[in-house]
């Protein structure tokens, strides 16, 4: 009896590092190669990394906002890394991912947001935090440090997380609230794959980026975003949001 659930516990075993392994870089061919791996990085990054979609004015202790958006990163179908991508929703030639956000207003002009989604078939996730240090005068702009960060969860890759840190202007009127930030982006990647015997890749994409965005107020507490991003392409996100 014992020497039985000895075997059986060793089968156990053996079945979840299997599954693991399965799990590990699925979807992935074995003749990908390192610098498919970075343009596919890229292209994950810009669709994971925490979009905008807000002003740099902060919102206090009353502020409060909760939004719906969706969008990405314009691709190329005919790039070789595409066929990599076993789960990717492509709408007009953009790679499209859909999230929630919700913001929260703190003391000392601080604001902090997370968002959780979906994109290339895995779970998105992540967390902003936004320091208003110049408010908004009747002529003088807003302006705000944003330290941003997003992780994918997905059997594509082993693991894909994006950091990123902008300087944000705005300037809010009646109905129209434009605003862009410049910036600096790191999209980090590691997968398994290869032949005969898989093994362990990274990637790295860095580089700056730049927004342009602005919210719609449509009624008090109902609000439209809209941004367009050029990091290693130029991606373009829509919101809704309800809040303050």
């Amino acid at each position: 009896m014992e020497i039985a659930t000895r075997r059986c516990g060793v089968l156990v075993l053996a079945a979840a590092l299997s599954a693991g392994a399965a799990r590990a870089g699925q979807g992935l061919d074995p003749a990908i190669t390192a610098a498919d791996l970075e343009a596919l990085t890229g292209a994950v990054g810009d669709a994971l990394a925490f979009p905008n979609l807000g002003t740099a004015s902060p919102g206090g202790l009353p502020g409060f906002q909760l939004l719906g958006a969706a969008g990405g990163p314009e691709i190329d179908t005919g790039a070789r890394w595409w066929s990599y991508v076993p789960h990717a929703n492509e709408i007009g030639g953009f790679l499209v991912g859909q999230r929630v956000i919700a913001r929260k207003g703190l003391p000392l002009n601080f604001d902090v947001g997370v968002q959780a989604g979906k994109v290339l078939g895995g779970d998105l996730w992540g967390a902003d935090v936004r320091w208003a240090f110049v408010e908004s005068g009747v002529l003088q702009p807003a302006a705000a440090l944003r330290v941003a960060y997003s992780r994918l969860d997905t059997s594509l890759l082993d693991r894909c997380e994006v950091g990123e840190v902008q300087i944000v202007l705005s300037k809010g009127f009646v109905v129209l609230s434009p605003y862009g930030a410049l910036g600096y982006r790191r999209a980090h990647a590691t997968a398994t794959f290869g032949a005969p015997q898989p093994s362990g890749h990274t990637a790295d994409v860095s580089g700056a980026t730049a927004v342009v965005g602005a919210k719609l107020t449509l009624l008090p507490f109902l609000h439209v975003f809209g941004e367009v991003r050029w990091t290693t392409r130029t991606a373009v996100f829509v919101g809704l949001g309800v809040g303050q």
